[in-house]
């Protein structure tokens, strides 16, 4: 028995349908372990930067003591940077994920036009990675001043 048009036309776009139903499915996914994965590494290296300089300075060089403290008033302000871009990104990240998922589900609508989920684009993929580079260079400029530091004041 051979199907009819209207059959294959209903097979077509059911196939379609599970593609987007897939897709939204997995950039769901990724959308909420990108989130945690990286917010949580990055605040969690600078978090923990301000700690160990905190002890460097209490336990020892007393920073009336410290050569250079302005090394030390700079990486702190470069990790403070680094955690407001990182709060900058999650949004980000969360934004572009959502439009992603409001194309899929909108070709949904549209009854799919026969295009894959594939075709959609990429929304903000490029001030994402600028956001995630300028977090990397601030969170490693402030570890160098922060090791540059301790570097000038170990010898004292």
């Amino acid at each position: 028995m051979t199907e009819t048009i209207e059959e294959l036309e209903h097979r077509r776009k059911r196939r379609i349908y599970d593609d987007f139903m897939t897709a939204w499915d997995e950039q769901r996914k990724i959308q909420i372990d990108v989130e945690k994965r990286y917010n949580k590494g990055i605040f969690t290296l600078a978090a923990g930067s301000f700690g160990i300089s905190f002890a460097f300075i209490n336990q020892i060089v007393s920073l009336d003591n410290a050569n250079h403290s302005i090394l030390l008033v700079m990486a702190w302000l470069l990790m403070g940077i680094t955690l407001i871009i990182n709060i900058i990104d999650g949004f980000i990240t969360y934004f572009i994920q959502d439009k992603l998922l409001d194309n899929i589900e909108a070709n949904i609508e549209r009854g799919y036009e026969g295009r894959s989920y594939k075709d959609l684009g990429n929304y903000g993929v490029l001030s994402a990675w600028i956001v995630k580079c300028l977090s990397l260079a601030t969170f490693s400029a402030g570890v160098l001043l922060l090791l540059y530091f301790v570097y000038c004041n170990i010898n004292i």
